[in-house]
């Protein structure tokens, strides 16, 4: 556990051991180029972290050169609750605070120490939706509402989102964020006794993040309370930033009302990280956990995974082996650690792997399920069937009738919320769904 940051009396020996914590991440030269130049002192009693540069045009290369790394690491340095101030020598005795900096800033990352602009990577063609979402963090006019951030799983959307909710806080005293996922609103509605009440409270936020809104599908009477949210931020002129592993106009699961909202702001596309990102990430990694990975090996693992969520996995047990083993990597154990973390090949989830799930679980043959027999046991395989394909798939309601043997679409919107009604009333039947959802996606015999 770290110790507490040494008062003004020991402040020699608190630049010293930053130093030492600097050095687990950034090299020798740096540190003299950059660290070794400035006056750092600790006040307990107002927890500020004053850090005074040696002139202006160091100062003015600070802000733009190190500052955000400085500050992470100020924070893992000396805990919650700490501000820096900067200052820098006026021509007189004494010291002036440094305009161009601005008021004291927190060095708390409440979203995360990792996710920061500064590590979020990205090439050319990730420029404009990183340049957009620091534009929208700086908060000083709330000209896209929402901001809607778009890109497949594992292309880095949460990293951005976390990376302005720590921007807002950090350069916002006072601004108060709600961020969660769709789970996390269910949650807790789920757990409230009133609606109202948890309205009332999210409302109150200067700032609303929501990640994966997709998930919505899975949670559909969730989507009035986030058009009643909507409504609340948007009149009161305050910032919402959502992500979506969908554009827009391809969530037709969306309420039109929620859809035709959404539309009201911009939406930006993050792009999966290309190879030399990823060789990039992994660098980064290798050097600041000290994984002790050859150049092949980097080169490796950023060929292999396409994801920064499967490279973070791996990244991951390779760290936790090095820990607790207490011994270099060897190629050996590279190796089974990458075929540990390869995904197990499950069968391509499709209205076809769907409609034989529910036909071996219900004892009949998919050309029953869809044919137009009225049959009560054959109805309810049918809703069934129609219910997964639109949770797990999103397919739209014509496309539905198609699979279903041309069905109209108005015919799959009853059968869909018939079989929704059921397990709103049915215990079983709600058990039931989530046995059959998760035998679709699982590798095997269905």
């Amino acid at each position: 556990m770290k110790t507490a940051p040494p008062n003004a009396s020991g402040d020699g020996v608190l630049k010293e051991d930053f130093r030492q914590h600097l050095s687990r991440t950034c090299p020798e030269q740096d540190l003299r180029r950059w660290f070794d130049p400035l006056d750092l002192t600790v006040s307990e009693s107002d927890q500020s972290f004053c850090v005074r540069f040696p002139h202006a045009y160091f100062a003015a290369w600070f802000e733009t050169s190190v500052k955000e790394l400085f500050e992470k690491q100020a924070s893992q340095f000396l805990g919650p609750g700490y501000a820096v101030r900067y200052q820098t020598p006026c021509r007189g005795n004494g010291h002036t605070p440094l305009p161009q900096l601005g008021a004291p800033r927190v060095t708390d990352f409440p979203f995360g120490h990792r996710f920061t602009f500064e590590t979020f990577l990205a090439n050319e063609k990730n420029r404009f939706p990183l340049a957009l979402a620091r534009e929208v963090a700086r908060g000083r006019e709330v000209r896209y509402n929402p901001f809607l951030v778009c890109g497949p799983s594992g292309s880095g959307k949460t990293h951005l989102l976390r990376a302005m909710a720590n921007a807002v806080a950090r350069s916002q005293a006072g601004a108060s964020v709600f961020f969660g996922s769709v789970d996390d609103l269910q949650n807790r509605y789920a757990t409230s006794q009133s609606r109202h009440e948890i309205r009332s409270e999210v409302a109150a936020h200067d700032w609303l993040f929501i990640d994966e809104l997709t998930d919505i599908q899975r949670a559909p009477d969730l989507e009035q309370e986030l058009i009643f949210l909507f409504n609340a931020f948007h009149d009161a002129g305050k910032q919402m930033v959502f992500s979506s592993r969908e554009r827009t106009a391809s969530c037709d699961f969306f309420d039109p009302t929620f859809k035709s909202r959404l539309e009201w702001g911009l939406m930006v596309h993050v792009k999966p990280p290309d190879l030399d990102v990823r060789i990039a990430s992994v660098e980064a990694a290798n050097r600041d956990k000290r994984l002790g990975l050859s150049r092949e090996q980097v080169l490796t693992l950023a060929s292999r995974f396409e994801g920064f969520r499967q490279l973070e996995g791996v990244l991951l047990r390779i760290e936790a082996f090095r820990r607790h083993a207490g011994q270099e990597l060897t190629e050996a154990e590279f190796s089974r650690h990458i075929r540990l973390s390869v995904d197990r090949k499950s069968p391509e989830l499709s209205p076809e792997r769907i409609l034989t799930v529910c036909a071996e679980h219900f004892g009949l043959t998919v050309a029953a399920i869809i044919g137009q027999s009225r049959r009560r046991e054959l109805v309810f395989a049918r809703q069934a069937a129609m219910a997964l394909c639109r949770t797990l798939l999103g397919m739209s309601y014509p496309a539905l009738g198609k699979v279903f043997g041309g069905k109209d679409h108005s015919t799959v919107l009853y059968s869909i919320r018939k079989f929704q009604q059921i397990q709103d009333d049915d215990r079983d039947t709600k058990i039931l769904f989530r046995q059959l959802a998760k035998k679709c996606r699982q590798g095997g015999p269905a």
